[in-house]
């Protein structure tokens, strides 16, 4: 049985959170595996020591063959935390808490909280496996977004992509999302950046007002 501390999907945060950072998992060089990344779409990758390093209660597992979870090993490296490699088949998630963050002194502290869905080429539709989870519908570049298990209805989200660099969609009524063009290879990305409840709370002892959730779904094409 694999085991995992890892990381999944998402975005915002620190003094960074004007500049649509995100979490999401990807396939490293060299078919080495997979691992997960924390930066801004295009740029340098943030590293350890840095901003890698203010993830916590990091967790990661894929599935077998009956749809149950399988934990994965997680190992943080300088730019990415290593998942190890899968048989590339099954989707991969990841969820990863981040420091109580406490930006404006007249709003409450929020605690983030990331959710990662990295979906295999072909891996058809897919069920709710996380809080909030971006899950494939099975048609070409199109998800539905899910919170606490239903589907979460207008919600904004980032899109990125080959062509594009920082799009907002938003879901239906539904909460189905439809990327606007998947047509040329390459990664690409759809995320909810920030969804907040109150929903308040301690975490190492640091109190905090606001939970807010942040997913992403990442897929290649080739």
């Amino acid at each position: 049985m694999l085991r995992t501390f890892l990381v999944f999907a998402a975005f915002s945060l620190l003094p960074l959170a004007a500049s649509a950072h995100s979490l999401w998992i990807e396939e490293l060089p060299e078919h080495a595996g997979l691992g997960v990344r924390f930066a801004q779409w295009g740029d340098e990758y943030e590293v350890s020591p840095g901003h890698l390093d203010s993830f916590w209660q990091v967790a990661g597992w894929t599935v077998d063959g009956k749809g149950e979870p399988q934990v994965l090993d997680v190992v943080k490296k300088k730019d990415h935390f290593f998942l190890g490699k899968t048989d590339g088949t099954k989707p991969v998630f990841a969820q990863a808490q981040f420091t109580v963050r406490k930006l404006h002194e007249d709003k409450p502290a929020r605690a983030p909280i990331f959710y990662c869905r990295w979906q295999p080429e072909g891996g058809g539709a897919g069920t709710p496996m996380m809080t909030m989870d971006v899950v494939p519908t099975g048609k070409p570049g199109e998800a539905r977004v899910y919170f606490r298990g239903k589907p979460l209805p207008n919600v904004e989200l980032l899109f990125f992509s080959p062509k594009v660099t920082d799009q907002k969609l938003q879901a239906d009524s539904e909460g189905y999302v439809r990327a606007p063009d998947i047509s040329k290879p390459g990664q690409y990305l759809l995320a909810v950046a920030r969804y907040s409840e109150d929903l308040a709370g301690y975490f190492q002892g640091v109190p905090y007002g606001i939970t807010s959730h942040s997913a992403s779904l990442y897929w290649t094409v080739k």
